[in-house]
């Protein structure tokens, strides 16, 4: 079996080491338990940094439903297709988004997200997203959601987001039954 070439490996460690230093030295940007993550008033919002969600398109958002466009790029393939765990992260960001819509001072948090995939999503395909408030009820908020391609749903999501109670702003509690 042929041995690594103890330079490359040197030089592997070197570019490692400095990868190291340069990621120990970024600033922590502190989160506002309050704002959602989408919000621009929120200071760890950097659409461009995000790197999770691809960017969508928006061309409707009223508080009651969402509808836009998204592209996926070839960094959120699988196999031949998007990666499950992207539509999921896809369909969290949207569908919390639109539940999040009006809330001022609490942010309503996922508890729960459930996802089917009827097709293959295609990469670098333009699709279209729409999300819509299902149900109110307190401080919980049914929202669902479609990823269609060529008029065809590709794939479906509903999910839960629950709102903290007054006198809290984020912490495990939320999860207590309302």
């Amino acid at each position: 079996m042929a041995q690594p070439d103890p330079v490359v490996l040197d030089d592997g460690r070197r570019v490692v080491r400095d990868l190291a230093t340069r990621v120990e030295a970024l600033p922590i940007i502190p989160e506002d338990p309050r704002v959602p993550a989408h919000s621009p008033e929120n200071p760890r919002f950097q659409p461009a940094e995000r790197g999770l969600v691809p960017p969508v398109s928006i061309d409707l958002e009223d508080g009651k439903q969402l509808v836009g466009r998204v592209r996926f790029s070839p960094h959120f393939a699988g196999t031949a297709a998007v990666h499950g765990g992207s539509l999921g992260l896809l369909f969290d960001d949207l569908l919390g988004r639109l539940a999040n819509s009006g809330l001022v001072g609490r942010v309503a948090r996922t508890a729960y997200l459930h996802i089917d995939y009827r097709r293959l999503v295609p990469v670098a395909t333009e699709l279209s997203c729409r999300a819509w408030i299902a149900a109110v009820d307190g401080r919980k908020r049914t929202v669902r959601g479609v990823l269609s391609y060529a008029g065809e749903v590709v794939t479906e999501a509903e999910g839960l987001w629950i709102e903290p109670r007054p006198d809290n702003t984020g912490d495990h509690r939320f999860h207590d039954s309302a």
